[in-house]
């Protein structure tokens, strides 16, 4: 992994908050962001201890100096949250659902964006 980073690859550490993603993965390997998980996130408008984890998450990515990404946003309100705690990327069905790579393309193209 860190030979990939070397090389200019960025690495997620994915679902972070969940499962095999652990503090000792964060430290030990070359991550450059973090994921958090969609299972917080979809429940960020609901739960008091989602909203809680889902700073800690992106204060920690953060801290650590790594881009923090939330997964699964499904709502304007969600995507206002998490930019109100200063989350720098979000993916999740109100943005867009899933798409072949020439309709992703498009997408982009329509709204001005980069694809670097």
């Amino acid at each position: 992994m860190t030979r990939f980073r070397v090389k200019g690859f960025q690495l997620s550490l994915d679902d972070f908050g969940t499962g095999y993603s652990s503090m000792v993965q964060l430290v030990r390997l070359p991550f450059s962001e973090i994921k958090v998980d969609k299972s917080f996130v979809v429940l960020a408008q609901q739960s008091r201890e989602s909203r809680t984890v889902i700073k800690s998450i992106i204060d920690l990515g953060h801290s650590l100096g790594l881009a923090v990404t939330a997964e699964g946003v499904e709502d304007v309100e969600t995507l206002n949250y998490l930019n109100s705690l200063g989350c720098d990327l979000a993916q999740g069905y109100f943005i867009a659902r899933p798409m072949p790579g020439d309709a992703a393309r498009n997408w982009v193209e329509q709204r001005g964006l980069s694809l670097v």
